[in-house]
Parts: C-alpha cells; sequence; structure tokens
C-alpha cells in the first residue's frame, strides 16, 4: 500500500508498530515504523484499566487504533503494540488488557506497562528526571541517574491528590458555599458551577453534589482554570494553591538526586497544558523554590504515544 507523497511509505509487509496511550479520559494511538516515525495518529475517551474492564477498554483502543491505521495507510493487526494504561499497575490487569488487545486484533504481539514507564520515556527518553502529572489525581514520578524509580502523591481523592482535579473541583464547591453563606469573599464561581451543570440555585448544586462521582467533580477544574485565567481573584488563590503542592512532591523527589546539577522537569496531565494558568503558577513556584528544577521553557506536555512508540521500537 502507497502512502501519500509527504508522509513515509509503508508496504504491507513492513514492521508497523503502535504506541497507545490509555487515560481515563483520552485514549491516543500512534502508528510508526521501526525508526520510531509517526505515520498516523488518532484520538478518542478513556480507555484506562478497571478491573473486569479489559474487553471494554480494548474496545475503545481498537476504534482509536483503526483510524490511526487508516490515516497511516497500514492494516491492523500491527506488529507489535507498546501500550502504556492507566489503572495497569499490576501484573494482573497488565496480562488481561495485553490478552483483550490481541484477541481485538490490534496487535500481534502486546506489551502492556504502567502509564508512568511510558510518559517517562516520553519526556526524557533514558535520562533521568522529574515528571509531575496533574488530571483527575496528582503524583509525581523521579527517574535518577541508577534508573531507579522514586514516586511522590498519587494516593486517590480520598488521601490525597493535591493539585489534582478532583482537589481543585472539590476546592471551588467549597469556595462556592462559603461565599454563599458570608463567610468568604464573594466571586464568580458559584455561578460558573452552575451555568456549568444547568443547575438554578445553590440548593440544585447541593443535591448535585450529593451524587456527583470524583470524576464529575474533577471536572469541574477546567471551569476553575477558565474563571483564574479570566483574573478571578478566588479561583487563582485556589490555582496558587494548586501549584505549591505540585510544587512540594518535586522538592520531595529532588531529595534522590545528587549534586547540584540541574534537574530536569517535564509535565503531563490535563491540567497542566500550555496556557494553563495551573501551569504558570507552578512554573513560578518552581523558580522561586526549587533552584534545581529545570521546567523546559516551552512548557509543553510529554506526548506519551510516541514515548510508548520509542518503546515499541526497542520491543523489535
Amino acid at each position: 500500500m502507497t502512502a501519500q507523497s509527504d508522509r513515509p511509505t509503508v508496504q504491507p509487509s513492513n514492521v508497523v508498530l503502535l504506541g497507545i496511550d490509555c487515560g481515563g479520559s483520552h485514549t491516543a494511538v500512534v502508528v510508526g515504523d521501526t525508526h520510531g516515525r509517526v505515520l498516523g495518529r488518532a484520538e478518542g475517551p478513556g480507555s484506562a484499566m478497571r478491573p473486569g474492564g479489559a474487553e471494554q477498554s480494548a474496545a475503545v483502543i481498537l476504534d482509536v487504533a483503526r483510524r490511526a491505521a487508516t490515516q497511516a495507510q497500514v492494516s491492523l493487526p500491527a506488529t507489535a503494540a507498546l501500550v502504556g494504561a492507566a489503572g495497569a499497575g499490576r501484573a494482573p490487569e497488565r496480562e488481561a488488557l495485553a490478552a483483550a488487545i490481541a484477541a481485538a486484533g490490534i496487535a500481534e504481539r502486546v506489551d502492556v506497562r504502567g502509564d508512568i514507564e511510558v510518559a517517562l520515556a516520553a519526556a526524557f527518553d533514558n535520562a533521568p528526571g522529574i515528571l509531575i502529572n496533574a488530571g483527575t489525581g496528582s503524583i509525581a514520578y523521579a527517574r535518577t541517574a541508577d534508573g531507579r524509580l522514586h514516586r511522590a502523591g498519587g494516593h486517590g481523592w480520598q488521601l490525597g491528590d493535591e493539585g489534582g482535579g478532583y482537589w481543585l473541583g472539590r476546592r471551588a464547591l467549597a469556595a462556592a458555599a462559603r461565599a454563599h453563606d458570608g463567610l468568604e469573599e464573594s466571586s464568580t464561581l458559584l455561578e460558573r458551577l452552575l451555568v456549568a451543570h444547568g443547575l438554578q440555585t445553590f440548593d440544585d448544586l447541593i443535591r448535585w453534589t450529593a451524587t456527583a462521582t470524583p470524576a464529575q467533580v474533577a471536572a469541574l477544574a477546567p471551569h476553575v482554570l477558565n474563571a483564574a485565567r479570566e483574573g478571578e481573584i478566588v479561583a487563582q488563590r485556589i490555582v496558587a494553591d494548586a501549584a505549591v503542592e505540585l510544587g512540594q512532591l518535586v522538592r520531595v523527589l529532588t531529595r534522590h538526586f545528587s549534586g547540584k546539577e540541574p534537574i530536569k522537569i517535564a509535565t503531563t496531565g490535563g491540567l497542566l497544558r500550555p496556557g494553563s494558568p495551573l501551569l504558570t503558577a507552578l512554573r513560578l513556584n518552581l523558580a522561586a523554590d526549587s533552584p534545581r528544577a529545570r521546567l523546559s521553557e516551552s512548557g509543553s506536555p510529554v506526548d506519551s504515544p510516541v514515548g510508548a512508540l520509542r518503546l515499541a521500537v526497542q520491543l523489535i
């Protein structure tokens, strides 16, 4: 099959690789060759691994992989797929998801790893550094020069995840409630939260929170970021506090790096995309309190499916 003139040619007999990133709210698949060149890409809804949900995750991945393969002008199954999956921290989950992906005809050989391993490969290749992830939750990982991994945060919405989406949403709800009662300064957060869910009154919001899931509360975070971007003082204060929490994860992990050399910092997760007020606040926090931290000037988040593709190349 001949590719378009501006894209590397891939023949059916050639090795076709997939790099797959399976998150809680987002799935991305890149198609590549043995040189790690990206030939096609597609994105779709979340496919994070949940107990007993391997087939459901594989169905989402199949749809996204088909669209990426069409763009790359190749056919499935691919020769091999490297999958970075949220929720696949234990061997049984990884094995179940790998089997489901192979059974769905996505790839002949499937290797499932934790999403953080793939993200580290995308951010630093094999070099040391610290990766901060702020999405629904928050977590940071460090890989030191000896190849060891160290973790801070990421304990879930009930135990922590400070600075993540649920934490931001919960803080916004609390600020709205306290402003309603006159306990704190007024803000536009209550109105923004009501509009976000098509609600009319504060009592409607109370009823909504009674059944809201952690994911639904975390989905309020973009409204907080938008409010901060537009100059809402209370929202800006919440975002600044979130940056302090994320900065503390970095400071804990810097203890594992000997010497005085700068430490590369990378970001991932929906709350730390370029232009995010949280990314701006984090940059200021690290500059003030973590002199060894070196967050890239572009602030571009890591491209996890490309990291997965790099690891897929190593498979063969």
